[in-house]
C-alpha cells in the first residue's frame, strides 16, 4: 500500500470533514502548510487526482452512504444539496457511471429493503438469551420539541427490529438508552442520545441530529434508524467486552457465541476450532437458537474451503446440514441469514444462498454482512461487475466492519476474474494488509501478480502459500471454493508456472 504524504493526508481529512464546503487549492495548501504547487503535484503523484476531482468523489460517496443509509424517505435532491452538489444533471451522469444505477433506483432498493420490516414488527422470541437494553422517555425542551413526543417510542421499535437485543424495562437491563430534543427557536429540532452502561455507569456512545420541526414524523423515523444501527454496534462491542471478563465456565448461550464471534471471523484454522468448540456448548444449552449454529456453519464451512481440515468433503456436509438446521430456527434475523447465505456459498449450494441473501437484504437492507457474503456468491457466478458493486455498498454501509477484509479480497477476486490483474493484485495485497493472517489468499495474489508481470513479488506470494498449504496442490485447489472454471483456470496457469504441482 502507498504511503501518503503527511500534506495529503491532511488535506484528505480536511476535505472529508465538510465535503458541502468549497475550498482553492491555495486555501488546502495554506491549511496543511505547503506551497500550492507542491500539494497538487502530491495529489497527481499519489491519488492520480486533482483535489477537485477527490472532493468530487468524495460527495459521490457521501451521497450513496446516505441513500443507503438513511430513512427510506430521503430525497435525492436534498441529500446532493446537503453535500455540497449545485448541477444536479452532472451529479446523476456522475453517479450512474461510479455506480452502475441511477440515484433512484439506490432509493427504490432501500424503499423494498424498510418496507419487509415495517409492516410487521415481530418481537424477540422469549426463551432467546440477548443483552437488554431500556429507553427511556426522552426530555422535551421548548414548545416545537413537544411534537417529538413519540421519538423514544420510534426508537424503541427499530431497536426491536435488531435480533441482536432485547428492549425491556430498566430493572433488569444491562443498558440505557436516553436522550433531550431541544427546539431551537427557529423551527428546528436538535436532539442527543447517550448510550450507557448501567453496571458500569460508563457512556459508551452518543450523537446528535437536526431535524425540521415541521415534519417531525420523518425526523424521527431518520433519528431512530440512525440509532438502532449505532447502538447495535456499541452494543456488539460492549458486550465483547463484558462477556471477555468471565470465566467461560459461567456463560450462556449468548455468552460462548459472543466469545465465539471474533474467532469465527478471523477465518484461521486454530481460532475457528476454538470458535467451534465453544459453539458447540452453545447449541447445546439454546438449541432453538439460530444464531450458534448458523455461526457454526460459516465455521465448518470455510475449514472445508481454505483446507484447515484433512476431510474438506465432510466439513462442506456438516456445513450445509447445520444452515438447513439453522434455517428452520431463524426469527427473522438478517445476519443470520447472511452466515446461513455464506455457508451455503462454501457448501458450493449457491441457488439456496442467494436466497437467504435476499431475504437478509429484505429483513434489512442495510445489512453489511449480506451485500458482503452477495458479492462473493456473485464472484462465484461468474457476475464480477455485480460484485464489486456489492463490495462497495457493503464497505460504505460498514467502514469499520471486521469483516471488511473479507471484501477488499472480494474485489480482488472480481478483478481477477475481469482480467485485470494490476488491480488485482492490489485489492489482494491491501486484503493481506488489513487481515494478515489471510494466508489462503495468496492462492489468487500469487497468480495475479504472475500476469501483471511482477514476477519477483508472485514468488513471494507463492512462498507465503506454501508455507501455509505445504502440500497443496493445483487440483486441490480447485475443490476448495466454488470459483468459475475461468478463474481456476488461470489461478492453475499461474501457480503452475510457479511451480505448483498439478
Amino acid at each position: 500500500m502507498v504511503l501518503l504524504p503527511r500534506d495529503v493526508r491532511k488535506a484528505l481529512d480536511v476535505l472529508r470533514a465538510d465535503v458541502a464546503r468549497e475550498r482553492s487549492v491555495g486555501e488546502l495548501a495554506a491549511i496543511c502548510g505547503v506551497a500550492t504547487r507542491t500539494l497538487q503535484k502530491h495529489f497527481k503523484r499519489f491519488l492520480g487526482r486533482t483535489p477537485g476531482e477527490v472532493l468530487r468523489d468524495l460527495r459521490l460517496e457521501r451521497v450513496r452512504h446516505e441513500l443507503l443509509c438513511g430513512a427510506p424517505d430521503i430525497s435525492v435532491t436534498e441529500r446532493a444539496l446537503s453535500c455540497g452538489i449545485k448541477h444536479l444533471g452532472r451529479f446523476a451522469a456522475a453517479y450512474g457511471k461510479r455506480y452502475g444505477e441511477k440515484p433512484s433506483v439506490t432509493i427504490r432498493r432501500r424503499l423494498q429493503a424498510h418496507a419487509g420490516p415495517q409492516r410487521s414488527l415481530a418481537i424477540l422470541p422469549s426463551f432467546l438469551e440477548r443483552p437488554l437494553i431500556n429507553v427511556e422517555p426522552f426530555a422535551l425542551v421548548g414548545q416545537a420539541a413537544q411534537r417529538a413526543v413519540a421519538i423514544a417510542d420510534e426508537i424503541s421499535a427499530a431497536l426491536l427490529r435488531s435480533r441482536w437485543l432485547a428492549v425491556g424495562a430498566r430493572g433488569k437491563a444491562h443498558y440505557q438508552l436516553y436522550g433531550r430534543v431541544r427546539d431551537d427557536g427557529d423551527q428546528r429540532l436538535r436532539v442527543l442520545v447517550m448510550l450507557s452502561d448501567l453496571t458500569s455507569g460508563r457512556h459508551l456512545w452518543a450523537d446528535r441530529w437536526e431535524g425540521d420541526a415541521d415534519d417531525v414524523c420523518a425526523f424521527e423515523e431518520r433519528v431512530a434508524s440512525g440509532v438502532a444501527m449505532a447502538v447495535e454496534r456499541a452494543l456488539h462491542a460492549a458486550e465483547a467486552e463484558r462477556i471477555g471478563r468471565r470465566d467461560p465456565a459461567e456463560l450462556g448461550a449468548w455468552g460462548l457465541t459472543m466469545r465465539a464471534l471474533p474467532l469465527a471471523i478471523r477465518i484461521e484454522a486454530g481460532p475457528q476450532a476454538r470458535a467451534l468448540e465453544l459453539l458447540e456448548r452453545a447449541m447445546e444449552l439454546a438449541p432453538c437458537d439460530a444464531l450458534p449454529i448458523a455461526l457454526a456453519a460459516w465455521c465448518h464451512g470455510h475449514r472445508a474451503g481454505h483446507f484447515f481440515t484433512q476431510h474438506p468433503a465432510t466439513e462442506r456436509q456438516k456445513a450445509s446440514e447445520l444452515a438447513v438446521r439453522a434455517a428452520e430456527l431463524d426469527a427473522g434475523d438478517p445476519k443470520v441469514e447472511a452466515l446461513l447465505g455464506a455457508s451455503r456459498t462454501l457448501a458450493h449450494e449457491l441457488a439456496p444462498a442467494e436466497a437467504h441473501f435476499e431475504r437478509a437484504l429484505a429483513l434489512d437492507g442495510g445489512c453489511v454482512w449480506a451485500w458482503n457474503r452477495a458479492g462473493w456468491a456473485k464472484v462465484y457466478r461468474g457476475l464480477p461487475v455485480e460484485a464489486i458493486e456489492c463490495f462497495q455498498i457493503a464497505r460504505s454501509l460498514g467502514p469499520t466492519d471486521p469483516l471488511n477484509f473479507l471484501c477488499t479480497i472480494g474485489m480482488g477476486a472480481a478483478h481477477f476474474e475481469l482480467g485485470r490483474d494490476a488491480d488485482a493484485a492490489q485489492w489482494f495485497s491491501r486484503g493481506l494488509a488489513e487481515q494478515p493472517y489471510a494466508a489462503w489468499a495468496n492462492r489468487f495474489l500469487a497468480p495475479a501478480l504472475v500476469f501483471a508481470g511482477r514476477t519477483e513479488d508472485a514468488r513471494q506470494s507463492f512462498g507465503k502459500l506454501r508455507a501455509a498449504y505445504p502440500e497443496l496442490t493445483i487440483g486441490q485447489l480447485r475443490s476448495g471454493l466454488p470459483h468459475t472454471a475461468h478463474a481456476y483456470d488461470r489461478a492453475s496457469d499461474g501457480l503452475a508456472s510457479l511451480g505448483m504441482r498439478p
